[in-house]
This record gives structure tokens, C-alpha cells and sequence, in this order.
């Protein structure tokens, strides 16, 4: 019997540039117990860029640190903002942005990918959802790092 609380990595391509965003929707809307989702595009010219749900950015690390300074007395705004964006840059929450950004190189112009950590009793769902978005899954895994995800689909393949 597959245990609830795991999660398992789910990979999907798509043909347009927008499936992948479009995919999240289906997930979400399926009711699809989600983690971690990146969405994976290559636009016309070649341009690989990546969104992930978990990964919180420069930006909005910098956001809250600004935050944290207005409500604790004594210490500066700009120092907390400045720390918080700090650590986004050094601290990846999600799944490596090296890995994806590789991911979306390897893409063809006009596509997109989706990498999702998915509810292990879902996965057979998710699949179908995905499918029925216009995605081909590429492979699923009970690996929840991406990297070794990668590799485990390989020997499968």
C-alpha cells in the first residue's frame, strides 16, 4: 500500500510554451495534492526561464525582511531587507535552479515542462490530468530530489 505522505517527482513536457502553466491549473482544479511545482518555458528566441511554487526569491525574502524590520523595534528595515534577500540568493528552497535552468536549455523553442512533487496516492491521476492538459509524461519516481529523480528515470529508460 503507498503511504499518503509521500511524494513523488512527476515530469511532464508539453508543446506549447503555456501547457505547462496551464498543466498547474488542471492540477490544482483536480484537487492533485501538490508540493514543489517548477514550470519550465523556452520561448521563440531560445530564452530558458523557470517558476517554481517553494522557491521564494531574491524579492520576496527581501519583502519580508523589510516587514520584520517595521514590526522589530531596533532594528533597521534596510538591514532585514538586505539579509532576507541574502539568504534567498544562498538558500534554494525548492528544487535546484541549476537543474532547471539545464532542464529549459534542453527544451525546443515554443515549449514548456512541468516538474511537480505530487501525492504518491495521486500520481496515476496526476498522470491523467496531465495528459488530458496535452503533457506526455515523461516519468515519475518515488526520488523526491530532482537530480537523483533525473537519473532514476534514465535507468528506467
Amino acid at each position: 500500500m503507498t503511504d499518503p505522505n509521500t511524494r513523488r517527482i512527476l515530469i511532464a513536457s508539453f508543446t506549447t510554451f503555456s501547457g505547462a502553466e496551464g498543466a498547474v491549473s488542471l492540477l490544482k482544479a483536480s484537487s492533485i495534492g501538490l508540493g514543489n511545482v517548477a514550470v519550465i518555458t523556452r520561448d521563440a528566441s531560445g530564452k530558458a526561464e523557470f517558476t517554481e511554487s517553494q522557491d521564494w526569491g531574491v524579492g520576496k525574502s527581501a519583502l519580508v525582511g523589510a516587514i520584520a524590520g517595521l514590526i522589530l523595534p531596533g532594528v533597521g528595515t534596510i538591514t532585514l531587507a538586505a539579509g532576507g534577500a541574502l539568504a534567498a540568493y544562498f538558500l534554494d528552497l525548492g528544487f535546484p535552479d541549476a537543474l532547471l535552468k539545464q532542464m529549459g536549455e534542453g527544451l525546443a523553442p515554443n515549449t514548456s515542462m512541468l516538474v511537480a512533487l505530487v501525492d504518491a496516492a495521486s500520481v496515476t491521476r496526476a498522470g491523467d490530468v496531465l495528459a488530458s492538459g496535452g503533457g506526455v509524461v515523461l516519468g515519475s519516481t518515488a526520488e523526491t530530489d530532482l537530480a537523483a529523480a533525473i537519473a532514476s528515470m534514465q535507468r528506467m529508460a
